[in-house]
């Protein structure tokens, strides 16, 4: 019998297709992935958050019984603060066609972009949004230090340049932001494809009140435990307490997508292996040297078919890979860094994956459209802790994590422990 392969034609050209830069409303690619029909063939590590209790239930690769979760972790708990609406439902979601969804409604932009609410850490939350009562719309953020009780409106950086877009914050550590601006041209015509258009950088040290023109060093490695901002074709990093930006070029086809990890471990990418596998890429040195480690064996796809797994990761030793089936997953899991890999958990999900985010050793968090499901064993038995409340979790510099809501808001929840959840609505704008 022929040995199986895994034709990653496609996924190379959906990796060009995708590299493109990350500049005002484009900085909100993140959030508008899951309003294309190919969202969830996107890799890159999100997190997931859970409220409410449910019943116990095991979901086992095979009939052997399963040691019961662990109770060492404290039950899960949403608030809303006093004054603020309550989040509506989350969105549903259809199958397209087999293994791709869509939300049954399309989501609405506010004041034309897609915003998300980034963190700086717990309490300096932000937001790109634009003012449009006057034309041309202004580019504007709103900042909060409060986690997010009170907001405060201020004007971004004025990007003058022909066929430039409006800057938009692309990191943010504490108080301090870097606001990156790109070209975005209108049309095609009377482009000079030769011709190289280079990133713009503002640094803000004081939550985005002044801002001053920041140039960034191409270097040949990224400074460690610095913040990073991954893209296909290159990585940049900020020093939280000067501002200044860093950034190392690579080929935009060498690696096909990014894992987001917390501020300070490795970069982690996906890239092709052998004829059946994909690899996690990792680099300790700030992306100077990268070291290949296998994923499990999935079977072979369609020609131009989108990736079907996932990589998640937020510390670089616990790591989980889904393989996504129609409405269901195969979850595997290490524990030494993806070396070597447990036998797969069959999940059902009854709909899209939207999210894995694992906490500590033991503890893993899967989110769907409808639920999310949390294992205190490594993710061999799970329990239902609640409904969906959003997508594209991350962690926060400084520790906590975030979630955005997934239902037309704009708002999200905070957490310092992954246990208990703080709803944060957007601020009024424009």
């Amino acid at each position: 019998m022929p040995e199986p392969t895994i034709d990653f034609r496609g996924l190379a050209a959906a990796a060009a297709a995708a590299a493109k830069p990350d500049y005002a409303d484009v900085l909100a690619r993140a959030e508008r992935r899951r309003h294309r029909r190919g969202w969830f063939g996107t890799t890159f590590v999100v997190l997931a958050v859970a409220i409410g209790g449910g019943t116990t239930f095991a979901l086992t690769a095979d009939r052997v019984p399963r040691p019961a979760p662990v109770a060492e972790v404290r039950p899960w708990k949403t608030v809303v603060p006093p004054g603020a609406t309550a989040p509506k439902p989350q969105i549903s979601y259809i199958e397209i066609k087999p293994g791709l969804w869509d939300p049954k409604y399309p989501d609405k932009p506010l004041t034309g972009i897609f915003p998300e609410i980034k963190a700086g850490d717990l309490n300096h939350l932000y937001m790109n949004y634009q003012d449009c009562r006057a034309k041309p719309c202004k580019a504007m953020l709103a900042a909060s230090s409060d986690r997010g009780r009170t907001w405060r409106k201020l004007p971004l950086p004025r990007q003058d340049r022909p066929q430039f877009a409006q800057p938009g914050v692309m990191q943010a550590s504490g108080s301090t932001l870097v606001a990156a601006s790109g070209f975005a041209p209108r049309s095609s015509e009377g482009i000079d494809s030769t011709e190289r258009f280079e990133t713009e950088y503002w640094v803000s040290a004081d939550a985005g009140v002044t801002w001053r023109k920041a140039k960034a060093r191409d270097a040949d490695a990224l400074p460690i435990g610095q913040p990073v901002h991954q893209r296909i074709d290159g990585d940049t990093a900020f020093d939280p307490a000067t501002g200044d930006v860093v950034r190392v070029r690579r080929d935009r086809l060498a690696h096909l997508d990014y894992v987001e990890t917390l501020t300070g471990n490795e970069l982690w990418a996906l890239v092709p292996a052998d004829r059946s596998h994909m690899a996690a890429s990792i680099s300790v040195d700030g992306g100077r040297t990268w070291e290949k480690r296998l994923l499990p064996a999935l079977p072979p796809v369609a020609h131009g078919a989108p990736m079907r797994s996932s990589l998640f990761t937020t510390d670089g030793r616990t790591v989980y890979f889904a393989e996504r089936l129609r409405d269901s997953i195969k979850l595997y899991a290490s524990g030494d860094g993806a070396r070597t890999w447990s036998e797969p958990v069959p999940i059902d999900l009854n709909g899209p994956l939207l999210g894995v985010l694992p906490v500590g050793d033991r503890t893993v968090i899967v989110q769907s459209a409808h639920d999310v499901l949390r294992s205190t064993d490594g993710g061999r038995t799970f329990t239902r802790v609640g409904p969906s409340i959003g997508g594209f979790p991350r962690p926060i510099p400084g520790g906590g994590y975030i979630i955005n809501t997934n239902n037309n808001e704009y708002s999200a929840w905070i957490s310092e422990d992954g246990a208990e959840w703080t709803y944060v609505n957007h601020p009024p704008v424009p």
